[in-house]
């Protein structure tokens, strides 16, 4: 993003007027180059027989965050010329005709072709509190015109609980201060008031009902002081929000008897009262003349022991009352949670999706996910950010242990929290990694100077980068299992891909804008953006030359034969020491190699080291969620430091007996999956011969089933403590590109590490995860491992309750666990072995007349994603069938009258309901086709809804 609006209105006008129409032209066209910009503009005027003018205002919009708003450019006679959209306070260029140039997702722009004035329409979904300003609509005339509207962004309040008082516990006679402090816009005013309606009790001389204040001071605070406090926080935009802060106020006990002398005649019982004041409640005792104590006797009876039993019975009672009730309300929650999605006017038969999910979208408007997996992660998030809260206060009360994981956990929070944004510019990180140990990068330079580009070695500085993890640029380099011995972990060598956002360049606009971030000059910054994207083109020529992908063992002295590329030094760099010529390595693409020092021999090292920038800050961005605030820092937390985000959650969400409950309850329901899948394979619908047979039962009943993903056989906080032992964050000050690069790096020593160590077994596993993998908390399976990872985000309401009905928990969960075992047979999945090494039996499988014809019939609607269908499919009948052999209770619901089949595919459908765009969904169909493809010629489902067979209906597909 450039740092001020003259300069994007500089190359915007130069682009616009001289170079544009085919700036676009090459933004959508990869085989584009430079060339075909000059060529662009020469006929501009031609085409053009009047200038193009706007026909309407802008109109200003105030809108609710959260919602979606669409602004409105209306030109006539537009002819050639462009139309572009940007947000003026933040300089940046959001859309250039029918292109989306900035990288915020959510941010699109249409027009409307059929309108006699051609109407531009901007769109900003799920709108925040940074959209709010000016947006200006320009057109590329030769003096450029422009109009504006404002988008006025109100925000309902939110409390900030690490500003605010928290309940507390004073000492009578002392002053206190109760703070209360709300975000939202416009910015909230504060009211306080008491909960139980009594006024407030200022001082001796002032009660109010309510003040209006950010702190609430209380004078020489009392007794009568002692209650609930409400800070309500409003700003007129609905809804007002509030915290209750229970005031507790210590004192001495005070003792009052009524009736110092008290006579009865002998013989007769009497009863002495005295009574006590006093918070925390005191110890009450009896004593003679001679201070010896009164104890109970069929002489004494003290009465407030006996009341004391008989509020303990009561509350014995009410517990066995609470325990009978608890299972009811929850079976409530959870259907009333998914009747809340169902259109009731729609067709159950004819669109499922609609049906069961038509009203998510109006449910969920206000809140920041967009389905229920997201749900839970926010869940997560959110109770994540509590717990920084927590730690915080207890850092101010009393310290952390420096090298305890809660300290690192906060100071990484706390940095991204607080840092300056300064140290999270381009530039910074750049000069904290820089391409070689004496050398800058081009623009960071002295201007005295000229670079040194004979010190330059594209190889070196991409082992220097790697140490941050940078990868899949000009070499893709991983660590795997050896594909024939997966207790061998190796060095993958493979070319780059080009597939994903982040790993290529951005279309010619967006190059230009990070370039300029990175502090390139403006005079040279269009000519070097195309000298990359033309170097970058010249990649993907050599990447589409080359079809051989089959990996080869080599030594790192027969690659350097082969390629002519320094791998010794590259691979040093990597693996942090030195290594033997006969380091063995897994190569892919030799002749991409072989081809790429030819390229590299005839390139500029200056373009070089520029691309090779630019991809490293693309990369750095990707990996962290560029904001301050809370939840968006817990995500990096979790990001960087997933096994202790993880080890705290557990010890403070979940209590040791909680999760020894659930845990018997996710094994309890994955065994019984299991057993059913091995009951199929024995049914051999497949006609399979006895050795394959044998190895798909033995790859089932080998697949581990790991929550938490935490080592079965370690103690987990002397495990994860031990984990981050090297990791050291300086107390100097705070600095997030540091921090953010110093994790990298820790990541990148431990993967590394694996090349060392022997497999582990299946108690001591844990997985590291990629970053998006790390911060969510979906399961997934891991086919070289053959194991299944459930996150413990996963294990809550309303995706798992422990106490629910046996309906809820197979429809939802076990169709996730069923769908994740199904993995371990798709047409992937099948290729390896139970212990991940490669298996000529299960191609053998695949090849097979019925598991092809399965194939066949589920790509009927075709799909990208064969093995994704293959896991839904087979994941639904598996999970449903279990349920039918297993479930205690499918018989029978004491909480509602609607069938528990019909319940059954409703809670099932939860898994897919969402609002999110259908381009959000990675490796996966959308979640509406993927429903519907379950269900169709599913014939549980349609026996639960009535349906009948139609001229689309078709016979379910079946695999296993």
């Amino acid at each position: 993003m450039l740092s001020r609006f003259e300069a994007i209105s500089t190359v915007l006008y130069v682009c616009l007027g001289g170079l544009f129409a085919t700036t676009v032209a090459l933004s959508t066209d990869t085989k584009s180059d430079g060339n075909a910009v000059n060529a662009g503009g020469k006929t501009l005027n031609d085409v053009i027989s009047e200038d193009p003018e706007f026909t309407d205002v802008i109109e200003n919009i105030t809108v609710p965050a959260g919602r979606n708003v669409k602004l409105a450019c209306s030109v006539k006679n537009l002819g050639s010329y462009k139309v572009a959209w940007m947000h003026f306070e933040q300089s940046a260029i959001l859309t250039v005709h029918n292109h989306v140039i900035t990288r915020n997702p959510r941010i699109s722009v249409t027009h409307d072709k059929h309108d006699k004035h051609r109407t531009w329409f901007l769109h900003i979904n799920n709108v925040q509190e940074e959209d709010r300003g000016r947006y200006m609509c320009q057109i590329n005339t030769v003096t450029a015109k422009t109009q504006y509207g404002f988008v006025k962004v109100v925000v309902p309040p939110n409390i900030d609980d690490a500003l605010t008082s928290s309940d507390i516990i004073v000492r009578e006679g002392d002053n206190v201060t109760l703070r209360c402090k709300a975000k939202g816009s416009p910015e909230p005013t504060i009211k306080w008031k008491r909960d139980d309606g009594n006024k407030l009790v200022i001082n001796k001389s002032l009660e109010v009902p309510e003040l209006e204040t950010d702190s609430l001071e209380l004078e020489k605070i009392s007794r009568l002081h002692m209650g609930a406090y409400l800070c309500i926080a409003s700003n007129g935009v609905p809804p007002s929000v509030s915290k209750r802060i229970k005031v507790s106020v210590d004192f001495s006990p005070m003792v009052w008897i009524p009736h110092q002398l008290v006579g009865t005649p002998m013989g007769f019982n009497i009863t002495l009262e005295c009574f006590i004041e006093a918070n925390p409640t005191s110890l009450n005792y009896w004593t003679r003349e001679n201070d010896q104590m009164i104890i109970e006797s069929p002489k004494y009876t003290l009465l407030a022991a006996m009341m004391w039993i008989a509020c303990l019975l009561f509350v014995l009672i009410c517990a066995v009352s609470t325990a009978q009730k608890s299972e009811a309300n929850s079976n409530t929650r959870l259907l009333n949670n998914l009747l809340s999605y169902v259109v009731e006017d729609a067709s159950a038969c004819g669109n499922y999706f609609e049906y069961a999910c038509g009203k998510y979208a109006e449910r969920h408007i206000n809140d920041p996910f967009s389905e229920i997996t997201q749900m839970l992660d926010h869940k997560v998030n959110k109770n994540l950010v509590q717990l920084m809260e927590e730690l915080y206060q207890r850092y101010q009360l009393q310290g952390l242990i420096k090298s305890s994981v809660e300290a690192k956990t906060l100071r990484f929070y706390m940095t991204c929290r607080n840092a300056s944004l300064n140290t999270r510019s381009a530039e910074h990180y750049l000069r904290l990694a820089p391409p070689d140990e004496d050398l800058t990068w081009p623009q960071l330079t002295p201007r005295a100077a000229a670079w040194p580009k004979h010190q330059f070695k594209w190889i070196k500085t991409l082992g220097y980068l790697h140490r941050f993890g940078l990868s899949n640029v000009l070499i893709n380099v991983i660590i795997t299992p050896n594909f024939q011995n997966s207790s061998e972990f190796l060095l993958d060598l493979s070319m780059p891909s080009f597939e994903g956002e982040s790993q290529h360049l951005n279309i010619l606009m967006e190059t230009i804008a990070t370039l300029r971030a990175m502090k390139v000059p403006s005079k040279s910054v269009l000519t070097l953006a195309r000298k990359i994207k033309g170097f970058e083109f010249a990649l993907r020529i050599l990447v589409e030359d080359d079809d051989d992908d089959e990996s080869q063992l080599m030594s790192v002295h027969q690659l350097e034969n082969a390629t002519g590329h320094d791998w010794q030094m590259f691979f040093e760099l990597i693996v942090g020491h030195r290594i033997s010529p006969y380091f063995r390595l897994q190569v892919q693409n030799l002749h991409y190699f072989t081809a790429l020092k030819q390229l590299m021999d005839s390139s500029d090292a200056q373009v070089v080291a520029s691309y090779i920038m630019t991809r490293f800050v693309i990369y750095i961005l990707e990996d962290s969620m560029d904001d301050r605030d809370p939840v968006e820092c817990i995500k990096d937390m979790r990001r960087g430091l997933n096994l202790a985000s993880t080890l705290i959650y557990e010890e403070r969400f979940l209590a040791p007996a909680t999760l020894h409950q659930y845990t018997e309850d996710v094994k309890e329901l994955f065994d019984q999956l299991r057993r059913q899948f091995l009951l199929q394979i024995d049914q051999n619908s497949l006609g399979l011969t006895n050795k394959q047979k044998r190895m798909v039962a033995r790859k089932a009943q080998d697949v581990v089933l790991n929550i938490g993903n935490m080592p079965r056989s370690r103690d987990h906080r002397s495990f994860v403590s031990q984990y981050y032992d090297g990791l050291v964050f300086p107390s100097a000050d705070l600095d997030y590109g540091r921090e953010h690069l110093k994790l990298l790096e820790f990541r990148t020593r431990k993967e590394m590490a694996q090349l060392h160590q022997t497999v582990l077994s299946a108690k001591e596993f844990f997985f590291m995860p990629d970053p998006n993998t790390a911060m969510s908390s979906s399961p997934y399976y891991l086919m070289r491992q053959n194991v299944i990872i459930v996150p413990y985000g996963l294990l809550q309401e309303p995706f798992f309750v422990s106490d629910s009905h046996d309906v809820f928990k197979y429809s939802l969960l076990g169709f996730v666990l069923a769908h994740e075992l199904m993995h371990s047979v798709d047409t992937t999945g099948l290729l390896f072995d139970s212990r991940g090494n490669a298996h000529e039996t299960g191609t053998e499988i695949i090849s097979s007349p019925r598991f092809k014809a399965g194939l066949v019939c589920m790509n009927r609607i075709k799909t990208q994603y064969i093995d994704e269908r293959i896991a839904d499919i087979a994941g639904l009948d598996l999970a449903y069938s279990t349920y039918l052999r297993n479930a205690r209770n499918r018989n029978y619901a004491d909480f509602t009258k609607i069938s528990l089949e019909q319940i059954f595919f409703l809670n099932l459908a939860q898994f897919f309901c969402g609002d999110g765009d259908t381009t959000n969904f990675v490796d996966h169909d959308d979640d509406e086709m993927r429903l519907q493809q379950m269900l169709q010629g599913f014939a549980p489902f349609h026996k639960s809804f009535g349906c009948l067979k139609s001229s689309s209906y078709h016979d379910k597909c079946q695999l296993w």
